[in-house]
């Protein structure tokens, strides 16, 4: 009988599309900054919910960009493979790196499911108060609310849904797998405080002990210890989110495999 897979030259070319206008839409984020983008980071500044605003390559260090390009050239490099690459197709095949794009992504998804979805709208704000107190509007946003849709929404739902087809049959280790998931989250927070400590530019508050210290405690003189615990707690609440979402991936795609032998 033969296999069934959804590896088909059809099935290829729809992920080596789909990469192709996800790396387009953030090259849109980059070279469109000063027009598009800039109003939306000052609002982001002058309500605190960022810190610094410093430059359109910065804006990739969020991690909702970062998830969204390893995904696109994923894609783009298992078309290939699927197409006849044979090292590109042994290389996407891999299952901790699989897996590990697939959590980053997840996610993504899930903080706009929980956090941006219900209390931001999931949208970008079409007006923001200048430094002069004078509402303005945040200029052409429109294309930008469908690129924010596409990286938060689109992207997270299609490729965590990929993760579950019948593209490997190998059962995975749940707990052991999962903890080499958490090699690059763990290198992005250390990464972002490096950087953040060198140009004040932090991706999210939680990233800073002082923001999260000055809205907690506000009014209250800022005290290092205090923020260094903020800091730390975040990074342990974090890491227990990969963990667990790592070994919920790692599980249901076990019970696939094992359904599929019965």
């Amino acid at each position: 009988m033969k296999k069934k897979t959804v590896e088909t030259k059809g099935f290829a070319f729809g992920c080596l599309l789909f990469g192709i206008i996800g790396l387009l839409i953030m090259a849109h984020h980059i070279f469109s900054y000063e027009a598009v983008l800039r109003p939306f980071m000052d609002y982001l500044v002058e309500n605190k919910i960022l810190t610094n605003n410093i430059s359109g390559a910065a804006f990739l260090r969020m991690f909702t960009n970062e998830s969204n390009i390893f995904v696109d050239v994923y894609l783009i490099l298992y078309a290939f493979g699927i197409f006849g690459s044979k090292k590109l197709y042994k290389f996407t095949h891999n299952e901790v790196l699989r897996g590990t794009i697939t959590l980053n992504i997840a996610i993504t998804g899930i903080i706009y499911f929980t956090v941006l979805l219900p209390f931001g709208g999931g949208t970008f704000p079409k007006e923001a108060i200048d430094n002069l107190g004078v509402m303005r509007s945040t200029g052409p946003m429109w294309f930008t609310s469908i690129v924010n849709t596409w990286n938060h929404l689109i992207t997270p739902v299609l490729f965590t849904a990929f993760w579950f087809l019948p593209v490997s049959d190998k059962k995975l280790p749940v707990a052991k797998t999962t903890l080499k998931y958490l090699i690059y989250p763990m290198c992005y927070f250390v990464m972002c405080e490096i950087l953040g400590a060198k140009d004040g530019f932090y991706p999210y508050p939680f990233l800073n002990g002082k923001q999260m210290f000055d809205m907690l405690f506000k009014g209250q003189e800022y005290s290092s210890t205090t923020g260094f615990i903020l800091l730390a707690a975040a990074f342990v609440l974090l890491l227990g989110i990969f963990y667990g979402a790592g070994c919920g991936l790692n599980a249901i795609h076990n019970k696939r495999i094992n359904k599929k032998k019965k």
